[in-house]
């Protein structure tokens, strides 16, 4: 009887042991599989600091541009010219392009306005002043 409870208890042992083996592998293989599923912890670090994402992105966006991008070859003798503009200058350009349509307009009108009262004054002033129907 001793052998047969001896016997139960070194069951029970190990059937407690595995149990916490078992535990363990869970574990390790829940925080494995946490660890490799990339889209995840891809997203949960986009929702964590989008700022960094996107300004990381942006910084290797120009790295890799310059690294990369296309060489302009100037001709020899021609200096670089920068063109330093500063705010009023981009405001009137902005001002001088929004404008050009409405100018044009008001000159057109303006043309044809003179010219229908130039040639309407000469015609009636060939015929004798008689008005036209």
């Amino acid at each position: 009887m001793a052998k047969s409870t001896q016997q139960k208890a070194g069951i029970a042992e190990l059937i407690r042991r595995s149990e916490q083996s078992r535990l363990r592998l869970s574990d390790a293989h829940s925080a494995l599989k946490d660890r490799l599923n990339m889209p995840a912890r891809l997203k949960e670090s986009l929702k964590v600091a989008p700022k960094k994402w996107v300004g990381g992105s942006l910084f290797a966006g120009l790295l890799l541009g310059r690294l990369f991008g296309a060489k302009k070859e100037r001709p020899e003798g021609v200096q670089k010219i920068r063109k330093q503009r500063n705010l009023l200058l981009g405001a009137l350009t902005l001002i001088a392009t929004l404008a050009k349509p409405a100018a044009k307009i008001y000159a057109t009108n303006l043309l044809r306005e003179y010219f229908q009262g130039r040639f309407t004054k000469g015609a009636s002033q060939h015929r004798g002043d008689i008005p036209r129907y």
